[in-house]
């Protein structure tokens, strides 16, 4: 790898978001009035590389888009947030696609497809690795890409950070090839379950138990994420809360993302895990203030 080093190497999905906005989420077998509707970018790979670039990081990602229209309106917006590219392979797929409805009060429901996203393969990895100071990936490219990208990954001076959403149990599998996982309360419950073959008996209990039980020789820390509760930073010997400030929520879709792109940026940053977290917890709040998922995360105040 004699290429520059970037900040951030993000491997994830790209998709074209069809954002509805609805007056509560739909029951099953009715049918709603959409008030309004919108094509937005998103992905959870291109919604975290964009919010780590908002944050002054120099992203680069790793991925595949379709050879149609959505595909080259993601390129566009790669190129807009200078994130680095050539590793976005352009597949004969339909570009991913996630239906969303976001009800008034804020909460969203979503269905993905995940088209030229579920081609990214461990060879097209393979051959587009590219040296960074933080890796990132989450769960919406295949397995075999994922254990690609985290076991090519220099060992030596890189973190190694999975989010594990959606929630699946593939996640299971890479955590002894990481070194931070990122997971919400659901998340976190669906991992913990896997460790035990009483499952009935976590519901309801601590975060804590639950996320000690995934740690494993490199994975030392579990981020868990609690919406307008803020987040927890667990490792073996510390429960560290993190408060949200609060705010008026208009559209949830992202934060989550947000706060993966903001903490990656932040700790390649060189920022204590939880200065990286406050950071994070921050921006998403301030994410969940407007509509749709990159047209919402924020641009770092250096004031």
């Amino acid at each position: 790898m004699s290429e520059v080093m970037s900040d951030l190497l993000v491997c994830g999905s790209l998709n074209l978001d069809l954002v509805s906005q609805v007056p509560h989420l739909p029951q099953p077998g009715e049918t709603l009035a959409a008030t309004a509707l919108a094509r937005l970018p998103g992905g959870k790979g291109l919604n975290q590389a964009v919010a780590a670039a908002r944050q002054g990081a120099t992203v680069a990602m790793l991925g595949a888009v379709g050879a149609d229209s959505e595909g080259q309106m993601l390129r566009a917006i790669l190129e807009a947030e200078q994130i680095v590219h050539r590793g976005v392979a352009t597949l004969d797929h339909l570009t991913g696609l996630a239906l969303i409805n976001v009800a008034a009060h804020g909460e969203n429901a979503i269905v993905i497809h995940g088209g030229a996203n579920r081609a990214l393969s461990a060879s097209l990895v393979r051959a587009a690795m590219q040296p960074a100071r933080v890796y990132l990936a989450q769960l919406e490219v295949p397995l075999d890409a994922l254990h690609e990208f985290f076991g090519t990954a220099p060992q030596q001076g890189s973190l190694r950070i999975l989010n594990a959403a959606p929630a699946t149990g593939d996640a299971i599998a890479l955590l002894t090839q990481i070194d931070l996982l990122i997971v919400n309360e659901i998340e976190l419950q669906q991992l913990a379950n896997q460790h035990t073959e009483h499952t009935d008996t976590l519901l309801g209990e601590d975060c804590a138990p639950l996320a000690r039980r995934l740690l494993t020789n490199s994975l030392r820390t579990v981020i868990v994420t609690l919406g307008a509760q803020g987040a927890r930073v667990i490792d073996a010997d510390h429960d560290t809360p993190i408060a949200a400030p609060s705010v008026s929520v208009i559209d949830t879709t992202g934060a989550g993302d947000c706060f993966c792109g903001v903490v990656a940026a932040a700790l390649a940053e060189g920022d204590p895990l939880i200065a990286a977290a406050k950071r994070a917890v921050n921006a998403a709040s301030q994410a969940v203030q407007a509509l749709g998922a990159i047209a919402a995360m924020p641009r770092r105040d250096r004031s």
